[in-house]
């Protein structure tokens, strides 16, 4: 929940709904998280800085898995992480993605201008 989005600082993986999950068991520690996109070009340091900040927890022999479903959605973003991603100059997403037929709004970051 500390680890920064290595793309956006100014979110963590936790807000940005890219972890999934973290289960410490007594022979290892496993990190679920989930890319934003299959390709994403930052998911090895996602996974290093994942797994040094759980190291430095004090917990041994961490794994860092990626699971491909369900797939990202935005709507796995925190309110907190959609304002923050617009004081960084970031439009951020507007409803929900599960309503693909309802066409949502992007306001500018600067203004709040929509048109």
């Amino acid at each position: 929940a500390t680890v920064c989005d290595p793309e956006i600082p100014v979110l963590t993986l936790e807000d940005l709904g890219v972890l999934r999950d973290a289960v410490a068991g007594q022979d290892e520690t496993v990190v679920v998280i989930t890319p934003t996109y299959s390709g994403c070009p930052a998911m090895d340091t996602m996974a290093a800085d994942l797994e040094a900040a759980v190291t430095a927890a004090g917990y041994e022999n961490v794994r860092v898995v990626q699971v491909l479903r369900p797939a990202w959605t935005t709507d796995w973003m925190s309110q907190d992480a959609r304002e923050r991603l617009r004081l960084y100059g970031i439009s951020p997403p507007q409803g929900h993605a599960c309503h693909a037929d309802m066409p949502a709004e992007v306001s500018c970051p600067r203004c709040g201008s929509t048109g």
